[in-house]
C-alpha cells in the first residue's frame, strides 16, 4: 500500500474520512479502517497496473505524487456505495489522475524512482556473424 489511514485523514480531514468510511452511520466518531485500507490497497494495485512496465512494483519508497494519487482513487473508490456517489470534484480528481497514470504508461511522464530493466532484447544482444578474411577484393580481382 502506497498510502495509510493517516495520510487520507491529513489529506482530507477526519470527519470526510469518516462520512465516506462510514456512510450508513451519521453519528459515528471513528474511521472504519479495514474499509479505507481496502480501497487504499485497490488503489495501489490500479497504480501498479499502469507503472509496472516501467518501474519495479511495488515502489518501495513511493514519492509524494504516488501517494497523493493512491489518496485520490481511495477517496472515489470510498464514495462509491449504495447510498452515496463521489461529487463532481472527486470525478475530475479521479480522471485527473487516470490520465497521468496513463502518461506514465506511455513514457510521457517519468517518475523519479529506479525503473524497471526493459523486458526485451538488450542493445547488442542480437546475432553476430565472424567469418575468415577476404580473399577475393578488388584488388585480387583486378585483371579478370
Amino acid at each position: 500500500m502506497y498510502a495509510t489511514v493517516a495520510d487520507m485523514i491529513a489529506r482530507y480531514g477526519e470527519t470526510q474520512i469518516i462520512r465516506l468510511s462510514r456512510p450508513e452511520d451519521r453519528t459515528a466518531e471513528t474511521v472504519d479502517e479495514t474499509k479505507v485500507n481496502t480501497a487504499l490497497s485497490d488503489a495501489g494495485d490500479i497504480i501498479d497496473g499502469y507503472i509496472r512496465g516501467r518501474y519495479h512494483v511495488p515502489v518501495a519508497v513511493p514519492p509524494e505524487s504516488i501517494i497523493r494519487a493512491t489518496c485520490i482513487l481511495a477517496r472515489y473508490d470510498l464514495a462509491q456505495g449504495e447510498h452515496t456517489n463521489p461529487g463532481d470534484e472527486m470525478t475530475a480528481a479521479r480522471k485527473d489522475t487516470i490520465s497521468w497514470l496513463e502518461n506514465i504508461a506511455r513514457e510521457l511522464v517519468n517518475l523519479d524512482i529506479p525503473a524497471a530493466e526493459p523486458a526485451g532484447p538488450t542493445v547488442n544482444s542480437g546475432p553476430r556473424m565472424s567469418d575468415r578474411d577476404r580473399f577475393m577484393s578488388l584488388d585480387t580481382l583486378r585483371g579478370f
